[in-house]
């Protein structure tokens, strides 16, 4: 229905958001282990661009994804009750025309 349709998508977002953060810390620090390997542990700054990328891509990450969560928690729940009180509606207009016709019948 058109009133579920783009929530799967925020879900998708939230799920994968914090995946491509990771992704991010993890070639960051394989920078870092490959500049220690080249140049050793005596210089800091040679490390910190590696550190840095890593510590960016997990905030990027969970920034996105946090309000993704929330946004796809609030959506989900709003439609939900929404849809059941179309369902109820429904049936209730559904219970009167049987009714009315049963009635006409007798």
């Amino acid at each position: 229905p058109r009133l579920t349709r783009g929530i799967g998508w925020i879900k998708i977002i939230s799920v994968v958001a914090p995946l491509l953060g990771l992704l991010g810390t993890v070639t960051g620090m394989i920078d870092v282990f490959e500049t220690m390997s080249l140049f050793g542990t005596g210089d800091p700054k040679l490390m910190a661009g590696g550190i840095s990328q890593a510590l960016v891509t997990t905030v990027l990450g969970l920034v996105a994804a946090i309000p993704c969560v929330f946004l796809h928690t609030l959506t989900n729940n709003r439609s939900s009750a929404l849809i059941m009180i179309l369902e109820e509606r429904a049936t209730g207009i559904l219970a009167r025309q049987s009714e009315q016709q049963q009635a006409k019948a007798a």
